[in-house]
């Protein structure tokens, strides 16, 4: 029997994209091996279907975390004895803490196994939990996160991102655009304009103005979760011509699907864009407070939309100045451009991009 191999990375939904050439790289080096992945429940779905992935463990950290704030401590200590009782029934022959937090690290201690081995650079104390740490591989995320393959003597080989979609959630996506009257002939364009953190927000009025822009060529089509709705239509609204909504109405498989059909994938620094990404559409990520050079999709189907600004890259959930300069910097004109560079451009685009918007201004 092959090498049983823990991987734990519970959220969010990029970094668990962003983790899957982990997997990937171990089935390349140890076919036989069996890979367990410990992952949250918002994000679960992108790797049950993972044909790297032999089993799931879900485990809400959210829950659990939430259950401490509240004051629910049986409750809590009822998760965590839940959680040891299904590692400790297994033995792994490592633990891969791609996470890096102090509390997973207390959950791989749960684990019986004899090597635990996370990543070098993590802040808090999550060391002091592993029996081995590693550097990254390079400045991406995705190398980071390869890195904790060198202690097992592998050398990583896979860097695309994996994201299976099942037939049910194709066959959604198709009857919600169905429903919606997708227009025939019409290449699509999602946006998916929220983003967990404030900072990472471009304004809705830029997206509206983006819209309308390619209006002439795609038909735009807006995703995301239910807290977004008036988010998405407040876009929908100021953009004054036909528009798919479809935020609050699929889950995460079958945004995947619909971005799957789409000419192009435009979006912040958030989880549907390396949905797409994964999904093999290509994309326009908008970047202000985080840096492309470690988070956006590689590639020339890629491309980072930023206007560099002397605050850009902070990293910082809320906006310091409170004026997100650094998105503000990004253009309508610039997005679109983009799009056309990353989507190429179809038989029914006769006009050039600087006629279509003075047309649009009129």
């Amino acid at each position: 029997m092959g090498k049983e191999i823990l991987i734990i990375r519970l959220s969010a939904i990029g970094d668990v994209i962003h983790c899957t050439p982990v997997a990937a790289s171990l089935k390349a080096a140890w076919p036989d091996c069996r890979i367990t992945w410990l992952v949250g429940e918002v994000a679960a779905d992108l790797v049950r279907y993972n044909p790297h992935v032999d089993e799931t463990i879900v485990w809400s950290r959210e829950r659990f975390e939430r259950r401490l704030r509240d004051g629910d401590f049986l409750g809590a200590l009822a998760m965590w004895r839940e959680l040891r009782a299904v590692l400790a029934a297994r033995r792994f022959y490592a633990v891969l803490d791609v996470h890096g937090l102090f509390l997973t690290g207390m959950i791989a201690r749960l684990a019986d196994t004899g090597r635990r081995i996370g990543m070098s650079d993590t802040k808090e104390l999550n060391r002091l939990f592993m029996s081995e740490t590693a550097p990254p591989l390079g400045r991406h995320v995705t190398e980071r996160y390869l890195g904790v393959l060198r202690p097992l003597g592998i050398t990583a080989t896979e860097r695309r991102m994996t994201l299976v979609v099942p037939p049910a959630a194709e066959r959604a996506a198709e009857g919600l655009l169905l429903a919606a009257g997708r227009p025939a002939g019409r290449r699509l364009a999602v946006f998916a304009p929220g983003t967990t953190w404030p900072a990472k927000n471009w304004p809705a009025a830029f997206y509206a103005r983006t819209i309308r822009l390619l209006g002439w060529d795609f038909t735009a089509v807006l995703c995301g979760g239910a807290a977004e709705e008036p988010l998405g239509a407040a876009i929908e609204a100021a953009a004054g011509i036909p528009v798919i909504n479809l935020v609050g109405r699929t889950g995460l498989l079958e945004m995947a699907a619909v971005m799957a059909r789409a000419a192009v994938t435009v979006a912040g620094d958030t989880g549907p864009l390396y949905i797409a990404a994964a999904m093999e559409t290509p994309t326009v990520g908008i970047f202000g407070p985080t840096d492309p050079a470690s988070l956006a999709p590689p590639g020339a189907r890629n491309a980072a939309a930023v206007g560099r600004q002397p605050c850009s890259f902070c990293h910082r959930a809320v906006c310091p100045q409170g004026d997100i300069a650094c998105l503000r910097a990004v253009t309508p004109e610039q997005v679109v451009r983009q799009v056309y560079r990353v989507a190429g451009r179809g038989p029914g685009e006769r006009l050039p991009e600087r006629e279509r918007a003075a047309r649009d201004l009129r």
